[in-house]
């Protein structure tokens, strides 16, 4: 007889059966949204139980599309914005493709000559690949597919991204004359993300401590700004310079704690910039000014922040806290580059203490 039960996950419930298989293996059925979808899966199982007709064959029978919709409905784990490029991602590369296929059937080889297809970069070919693997895990996970053959497959390389490091002066020229330099300034300096930037208010500012406190992230989705936990979903306190905190300061004087310090006209968090915003409209006339003044980007204004910070001496656990990374060794991994220095400054130690021995 199968058991059915609630279970918690990261963001609300879900429901899972629990039967076992006429070979005696105990098995788990979980993703149902409501206990009725539970238990008319039970019922149906049950019925192919008792008529002997249940088997694994039977299972891998099932198509892609099947196994995706449900998948898709279970993962209401994730942050909206998350959420919104998994679901685009099934939509336009995976169900079209492999909506009719029967999950038993699906090669290796297949799922390589698909990757081959896919018109794209290697971003657009790697999240593709990532929710079909994803989905099929499903599969493997109940017992139904001994591997998946989407695991293994020759992925393309993501390329580096191009880093822009400002000067203090660039970064001075950019804000001048800007309709938010406040805002140009925090990001420039302390490496925060445009979405916490955002989502900040006047309760998060501490003046006499020099600090920003990051609780929340502002994400665009579609045409709205959902806020939500930071992107580590963890919070973190981020020195600010001074000169930036006197910004900062004037601009939440007499202002209510939660007021949000850059609200959008509609009195909600600023959406990412777009061509052509205030940011990028103020970026061009700069670069009209300078033709070669760099190309730098919101998001880029983070890296610009890392320069700063480690032109001025900062450690590698110094940056990595500011900038909210897993660890260090990520940190290090995304600016190896801005750290050669740290040789250079190890050679020279390691020659005067070898003088006079070598």
């Amino acid at each position: 007889m199968a058991s059915i039960k609630r279970y918690k996950k990261s963001r609300g419930h879900a429901w899972r059966v629990q039967y076992r298989a006429p070979d005696g293996t105990s098995r788990t059925k979980q993703g149902f949204r409501t206990k009725n979808e539970a238990e008319a899966w039970a019922a149906a199982n049950t019925i192919n139980l008792g008529q002997g007709t249940w088997s694994p064959e039977t299972e891998r029978r099932r198509t892609v599309h099947d196994l995706g919709t449900a998948w898709l409905a279970a993962q209401t784990h994730l942050k909206p914005s998350t959420y919104r490029t998994t679901e685009s991602t099934w939509r336009v590369h995976v169900e079209p493709y492999w909506g009719g296929w029967q999950i038993g059937r699906i090669k290796r080889s297949d799922v390589q000559t698909w990757l081959a297809g896919i018109t794209g970069g290697a971003s657009t070919v790697r999240k593709a690949h990532a929710c079909l693997a994803q989905v099929l895990d499903v599969a493997v996970g109940d017992g139904v597919l001994a591997i998946n053959p989407a695991r293994g497959v020759r992925l393309p390389r993501k390329p580096k991204a191009t880093k822009v490091y400002l000067t203090g002066e660039q970064v001075k020229t950019l804000a001048k004359n800007c309709k938010r330099p406040e805002l140009i300034w925090l990001l420039a300096t302390t490496g925060l993300r445009w979405g916490e930037a955002a989502a900040l208010r006047v309760r998060d500012v501490n003046v006499l401590r020099g600090r920003v406190h990051v609780e929340r992230n502002a994400v665009t989705v579609g045409s709205e700004v959902v806020i939500g936990t930071p992107k580590t979903h963890e919070r973190r306190t981020v020195a600010v310079p001074k000169k930036v905190m006197g910004m900062l300061e004037k601009l939440i004087d007499g202002r209510a704690p939660d007021a949000l310090l850059w609200p959008a006209g509609n009195g909600g968090p600023l959406p990412t910039p777009s061509q052509p915003d205030w940011y990028y409209g103020n970026l061009e006339r700069v670069m009209e000014a300078n033709p070669d003044f760099p190309y730098v980007t919101p998001h880029g204004l983070r890296h610009v922040a890392a320069g700063l910070m480690v032109g001025s001496g900062a450690s590698v656990k110094v940056v990595q806290s500011q900038l909210g990374h897993s660890s260090a060794a990520m940190t290090l991994d995304t600016y190896a580059d801005l750290f050669d220095g740290d040789l250079d400054a190890v050679a020279a130690v390691m020659d005067e203490q070898l003088r006079g021995v070598l």
